[in-house]
């Protein structure tokens, strides 16, 4: 099976190392256990931008049904390619944008078990791991309350330290040059919007300025994703 995860949004992939550090930044709390009760959403839809471009890089719903299977939809985007897929809890079918028959992992192949989501075993994006969080690494942080009694929280990471801690675990990344997050927490303890800016060295030399958004809307009050399949491909 071909990795749907859209390169440009690696570093969102990376999951939260919580170490052993003793002394985490305001907020650290606040940011774990929202990244949590994301994992526990029995449905949502989550969008995310390369804010450097303005382009819709991924556009993900899902819920989960009575049986505690996950029904989701995917949209994905790597520079000029773009990949869709969907699921129905049974069946995962996916294709890449121009290709006019869908390619869909039923029971009967063998990497089955990894492609079919539910409750515990969730898609990629219904994962805590796309918010990024490495409390031992933060540099300066702010956090500021809102009126509604929610939060934004802001961390600024030391290079050094992120890239001793979180660098190697990026496919494709030789370092951190530097990065900051920004987390906008509702009074729900919900993670509603995450943006990241920074600038990563490639393995091969190359700098490249990282600049997105992940917005979450929709949470727990998503119950249907229309059926995009239309022709499959009955050859393999």
């Amino acid at each position: 099976m071909r990795k749907l995860l859209p390169g440009a949004a690696a570093i969102a992939a990376v999951i939260c190392m919580s170490g052993c550090i003793a002394q985490m930044p305001d907020g650290y709390n606040d940011v774990k256990a929202a990244k949590e009760n994301y994992e526990k959403l029995n449905s949502a839809h989550t969008t995310m931008f390369d804010l450097s471009t303005g382009d819709k890089i991924m556009d993900f719903s899902f819920y989960i049904n009575n049986s505690g299977e996950m029904i989701l939809s995917y949209y994905g985007k790597d520079g000029a390619d773009e990949m869709y897929a969907y699921s129905n809890g049974a069946e995962y079918f996916y294709k890449d944008a121009g290709d006019e028959l869908w390619s869909v992992i039923g029971a009967d192949d063998e990497s089955y078990i990894y492609n079919i989501y539910n409750r515990e075993y969730r898609y990629p994006y219904a994962d805590g791991g796309i918010f990024f969080l490495d409390g031992g690494s933060v540099e300066s942080f702010s956090v500021t309350d809102k009126p509604d009694g929610g939060c934004t929280i802001v961390y600024v990471y030391d290079a050094d330290k992120l890239n001793a801690s979180a660098a190697e675990m990026l496919d494709g990344v030789s370092g951190f040059d530097s990065l900051e997050t920004t987390f906008e927490i509702n009074a729900d303890g919900y993670i509603t919007d995450f943006t990241e800016k920074g600038t990563v060295t490639d393995a091969d030399g190359v700098s490249r300025e990282v600049n997105m958004r992940i917005s979450v809307d929709m949470m727990n009050e998503v119950y249907e994703i229309p059926y995009p399949v239309d022709r499959v491909n009955k050859s393999k």
